[in-house]
């Protein structure tokens, strides 16, 4: 039994690890969007319709994968949560 725990809390750590490249997949996108919506206002892109246009581009695909890791990274969450009441683990 003691053989088991060891390999669940390795997976946990492992999920946990896991779970960290997921925020940073999330982090990437956001701050890459954020950065192209400073570029156009710095370009002079003022008009809503303009920035609109070519934001949309870069906005959605962005905030697809930053969803997608998020969602990812919470079920995994639950996964290691529900490992870690089971063998009753800190």
């Amino acid at each position: 039994m003691k053989d088991k725990r060891e390999k669940v809390q390795k997976l946990i750590k492992v999920l946990f690890i896991i779970r960290v490249c997921l925020w940073i997949t999330c982090f990437i996108p956001t701050i890459h969007w954020i950065y192209y919506s400073f570029k156009l206002t710095y370009d002079g892109i003022f008009d809503p319709f303009e920035y609109a246009a070519a934001l949309r581009p870069v906005l959605y695909p962005c905030l697809g994968i930053s969803l997608t890791a998020l969602c990812v990274s919470f079920a995994l969450h639950a996964v290691s949560k529900r490992f870690k009441e089971k063998y009753n683990l800190k």
